[in-house]
């Protein structure tokens, strides 16, 4: 069961590749973001393309709901 907190289904997010440190060092990360919280919340933080891709997919599919 979900909490009141939690948005229901459909829940969408997208992706946001981001620079940190020095832009010198070509260092991305990439975030999962939603508005089904608040706008533009930030959901989570990855390393790899792949790894957001992936987050984002268990956060929109609604056969993980609690």
């Amino acid at each position: 069961m979900r909490d009141n907190n939690r948005p229901g289904y459909p829940r969408t997010a997208w992706i946001v590749e981001v620079d940190r440190g020095d832009p010198s060092l070509h260092m991305h990360r990439f975030e999962v973001r939603t508005d089904d919280i608040e706008p533009n919340t930030l959901l989570s933080e990855h390393e790899t393309e792949q790894e957001a891709l992936d987050a984002k997919h268990r956060y929109e599919d609604p056969a993980l709901e609690d």
